[in-house]
């Protein structure tokens, strides 16, 4: 052994002291940047606190440095030599965040930062110790309360297997969208029936139960998309014996209280049964590290302490340059409601009372709408439009509030949801249809977003242009466009309104561009 080697290796009170260093330095620089974007953490904590879907993501970060403190004897002896490059990533997920923040989108607000933190680790600490605290890094991501997106498709998942096992087990079903009929009483897959909590915390704990139980990458792999599969299949079993013990008890069992109660202890069970069955394959997952160390490794220097500050002080300049260039992009927030002007017929479409169909969808926060009702050969269109503008946090054209149809309406339910392409003399309209149900019958609905001339149905490219526009600083003027009719005979109806949506679509967006030229004049 040559004297610098024995130096390294006969100074342990001097790595450890670094090491705790370099920790410090580290915490600091996290506690910088969640300081700087106080307002995400707290929406992040609120969401944690208000919903019990997310209250998983109280234990996240105590998981996390409890990993991390399990690998501390590894850590502290890898060099502290910070990444520079990695000071990119910093400022990539800060320009993420500062998107999110224009497009008013929480959830990628929540991302950008967390992976401004995991992004920091590399630019301060350098890439050999990022490498090595890798999963709990990760690990930080289920901090963010994410998953509504995939509710709509989770319902019609557990509607359509619930059905399809009824009718396989000799039960008459009628369907309608994701409320059913048996013999014995009236079934809606809500969005408590999704499974998104049961899926969430599945896939949570079986991803840590992957990396401390396994070694090889191939058994983690099996195990997380275990974790991911088991919670859905089991909560299409689940919602299934729950409609199967109601009917056959008469609606004395699994109704109520005991439907929640039944719901979990079933899906308790199948993920205990899910874990008993990953210990058979348990191999050695020991993170300690070795006592014949990498040469190369031991022989590299820490960075000097005036490099480390430097880089942490950098990390944290990159970070928060993102918060101010939000404040000065923010709208004026002039929310003065307007009227928007009556829009006039074309083609054979002559404007009439608006009488006979009483519903418009549930948009609200808009400074101007309007509803009118047009007529040709006899069927009547409503045109009803939600204008945005100085969008604001709960003002905003799309967020989850915004919908067709509350989730909890009691006279209307959407029944059918999908999209079309319409053609015309004026080229093709992207939009969105559904039929939905309640007291003067059934009605079609199409619909789509206007943002500042351009037209989606898309929930993410609305936020994005919505960003765009205050990116660029110009008006986020928006609306939303609907377009309903009576389904005559139950059937006709959207072509009723493919007619109207191709026939009228010039004079809707002319009004539009008018209203937003009116409001720039101001």
């Amino acid at each position: 052994m040559t004297r610098s080697e024995t130096a390294l290796v006969s100074a342990p009170g001097t790595a450890l002291a670094n090491a705790r260093a370099s920790a410090l330095i580290g915490t600091a620089v996290a506690l910088a940047i969640v300081l700087v974007y106080g307002d995400t953490a707290r929406a992040m904590v609120g969401l944690w606190r208000s919903s019990e879907t997310y209250s998983h993501g109280f234990v996240v970060v105590p998981i996390a440095l409890w990993l991390i403190w399990r690998r501390r004897a590894e850590l502290a002896h890898l060099p502290v030599r910070p990444f520079w490059p990695a000071l990119s990533l910093v400022a990539a997920a800060g320009f993420v965040w500062l998107l999110g923040r224009l497009a008013d989108a929480n959830v990628v607000q929540h991302f950008a930062l967390v992976l401004m933190v995991v992004a920091a680790v590399p630019a301060v600490l350098g890439t050999k110790i990022a490498r090595a605290m890798a999963f709990p890094l990760a690990f930080l991501l289920f901090a963010v309360p994410f998953g509504e997106a995939f509710v709509p498709r989770l319902i019609d998942w557990t509607a359509d297997f619930t059905v399809a096992a009824l009718k396989l087990t000799g039960v008459p079903v009628y369907r309608e969208g994701n409320n059913f009929v048996i013999p014995t009483g009236q079934w809606s897959v809500v969005e408590a029936c999704s499974g998104l909590r049961y899926l969430i915390a599945s896939l949570m704990a079986g991803t840590l139960y992957a990396y401390v139980m396994y070694a090889s990458a191939w058994r983690r792999a099996a195990f997380i998309a275990a974790s991911l599969l088991v919670p859905l299949v089991a909560n299409w079993l689940r919602a299934y014996l729950i409609v199967m013990l109601g009917h056959l008890s008469g609606n004395e069992l699994a109704v109520g209280v005991d439907h929640l109660i039944y719901g979990w202890v079933f899906f308790g069970l199948v993920i205990a049964l899910m874990f008993w069955v990953g210990t058979l394959f348990r191999d050695d997952a020991s993170h300690s590290p070795t006592l014949q160390r990498d040469r190369a490794t031991a022989m590299q220097a820490d960075a000097g302490r005036a490099t480390t500050i430097g880089s942490a002080l950098a990390a944290v300049a990159m970070a928060s340059l993102w918060f101010p260039l939000a404040a000065a992009l923010a709208p004026a927030g002039d929310r003065q409601h307007r009227a928007i002007a009556a829009i006039e017929g074309r083609e054979g479409w002559r404007p009439v009372a608006a009488a006979g169909i009483d519903w418009q969808p549930r948009f609200v926060g808009h400074v101007a709408s309007l509803r009118q009702a047009f007529e040709r050969d006899g069927r009547r269109v409503v045109l009803y439009v939600a204008y945005y503008a100085g969008q604001t946090e709960g003002h905003e054209m799309v967020n989850s509030a915004n919908v067709l149809v509350p989730p909890a309406d009691p006279l209307w339910r959407e029944v059918v949801g999908g999209g079309a392409t319409l053609e015309g003399p004026g080229g093709t309209q992207e939009v969105r249809t559904a039929t939905i149900s309640g007291p003067a019958g059934r009605l079609d609905v199409v619909w789509w977003y206007w943002i500042d001339g351009r037209t989606t149905t898309s929930d993410t490219v609305a936020k994005l242009l919505h960003a765009w526009s205050r990116l660029t600083r110009r008006p986020d003027d928006s609306a939303a466009v609907f377009s309903f009719t009576e389904s005559a005979d139950g059937s006709d109806g959207s072509v009723v309104l493919s007619r109207f949506v191709v026939d009228m679509k010039p004079a809707i967006e002319r009004t539009l561009a008018d209203a937003r030229r009116a409001r720039r004049a101001q």
